[in-house]
């Protein structure tokens, strides 16, 4: 079993235009977190001005276990979220895909969401409201189910927060006492940036694996060559792992460096690829061990995912396509 972590998000993307970024102060590819007031504020004069074009669940692990689950895996997700009508959906979706779920449900407070704006381009820049996904404490983690796992998962968006940094390092320092094997993504390029110190602070030993993307690679590394930051990041994991847009994909670990070309699609829109990739990947290494496989399989449901809007595909028969074709 693999036991994600992460921030319960019920997200809503909208199509916009290079000027609304502009005016939103926000840097295009990236994610802003903003209190509730702020949120709100946004989130109104968006439905007045644009055109919802999709809800579904997410936050970057959430989404990863998705993929998981719907690929067949047996997967556990733990998260927080309020008794209101977005944590409820939350709740609802991760049940309905098979998903176990960990999700605790407290009365007070807001939900998390994230607001998901597409441009013209096809990135993905998001405006976050945490809420009481921020609220995830180390009481609400099972070590029984990270006992039971295979793998934990963890995402970085959880150490722009002290409370669920916290979470973090004791989720991460159980896995180490018991075995279980640690997989980290960087989450997002600001992240990384703003945040270095914490996600270092969850690196104390050597992890299995890291993934993320290449802005994320040169941000940690502090480095602007690949290789530099492969290095870097190979002091700190087993496996890395960089995904490398259109460009592909690049894999190190002790013994051998893989690099595996980009599939040409045309895409709509790039929410969720790095979260696909990641669910695809471990889906596909957990039952084969096989890493090339792992890594071209991973890359064409990225490819696939970013045909569409939104993280995930409605339909199961579209995951049941891709694994055809392995």
């Amino acid at each position: 079993m693999a036991y994600g972590i992460g921030n319960a998000l019920l997200d809503y993307e909208y199509l916009v235009d290079e000027a609304l970024l502009s005016e939103l102060k926000l840097q295009k590819g990236t994610m802003l977190l903003n209190e509730f007031d702020k949120h709100v504020s946004i989130h109104t004069s968006l439905r007045e001005k644009h055109k919802l074009q999709k809800i579904m669940s997410g936050g970057s692990v959430a989404n990863s276990v998705y993929t998981m689950s719907k690929f067949g895996g047996n997967v556990c997700f733990a998260g927080k979220v309020s008794n209101d009508d977005t944590g409820n959906k939350f709740i609802e979706s991760v049940k309905n895909s098979g998903i176990n779920s960990d999700v605790k449900k407290i009365d007070s407070g807001n939900s998390g969401e994230c607001l998901v704006l597409i441009t013209p381009d096809n990135e993905r820049t998001m405006n976050t409201f945490l809420g009481s996904s921020s609220m995830l404490e180390q009481k609400d983690i099972s070590k029984n189910l990270i006992i039971n796992s295979e793998y934990l998962l963890v995402e970085c968006y959880l150490v722009s927060d002290s409370k669920t940094l916290s979470v973090c390092n004791y989720a991460i320092k159980t896995s180490h006492n018991v075995g279980t094997k640690i997989v980290i993504t960087l989450s997002d390029p600001n992240i990384v940036q703003f945040f270095r110190n914490n996600i270092l602070s969850l690196l104390e030993k050597k992890i299995e694996f890291i993934f993320c993307n290449e802005q994320e690679a040169y941000n940690f590394s502090k480095s602007n060559n690949l290789d530099e930051s492969l290095d870097f990041l190979k002091n700190f994991s087993n496996r890395v792992i960089v995904t490398l847009g259109e460009k592909g994909v690049i894999y190190i670990d002790d013994t051998e460096k893989i690099k595996i070309e980009g599939n040409k699609v045309k895409s709509k829109d790039f929410t969720g690829a790095g979260d696909m990739f990641l669910g695809a990947f471990m889906h596909r290494f957990i039952n084969t061990n096989d890493i090339e496989k792992s890594l071209k399989f991973a890359n064409s449901c990225a490819a696939k995912i970013i045909t569409v809007y939104g993280a995930k595909f409605e339909k199961d028969s579209d995951y049941e396509s891709l694994m055809i074709k392995i």
